[in-house]
């Protein structure tokens, strides 16, 4: 079991000009080299093994602007695939153990809703966690 950081830089300004949160995310993790795909995009699907522990952080492009992560939801939440909590060593970040079912077969994916705060404002993304 390994620590797979997740990485949201967001364009605040892009954000809040178009409404279009998605448009305006670019997610990587640490994960690349073990299958992950779709990095720089809103879409990142972070590849996992059963007892991970998954540690989303999220900056803003520009400095001068201020962006939160409020929430992970959805279905990998629903289904306890991940239980996200603060982080003690960094409580703008959560973190959660990934604990995929035992009958879940290399590449099932579950998808998950971020909600993050951009100067104030809500907004969601839906991105995903896949088994290796």
């Amino acid at each position: 079991m390994s620590t797979v950081y997740v990485l949201v830089v967001v364009d605040v300004e892009g954000a809040q000009t178009s409404g279009d949160l998605g448009a305006h995310v670019y997610m990587m993790d640490t994960r690349k080299y073990l299958g992950s795909g779709f990095e720089g995009t809103k879409e990142l699907m972070t590849t996992l093994v059963g007892g991970d522990r998954v540690i989303w952080t999220v900056t803003p492009v520009d400095p001068g602007t201020n962006v939160t992560l409020v929430s992970l939801s959805g279905q990998a939440v629903r289904s306890s695939i991940i239980a996200p909590v603060a982080d003690p060593l960094s409580p703008a970040s959560l973190m959660s153990k990934f604990q995929p079912p035992g009958s879940a077969g290399s590449g099932t994916t579950y998808q998950y809703d971020m909600t993050l705060s951009l100067e104030g404002t809500q907004m969601s993304f839906d991105p995903f966690l896949v088994v290796a």
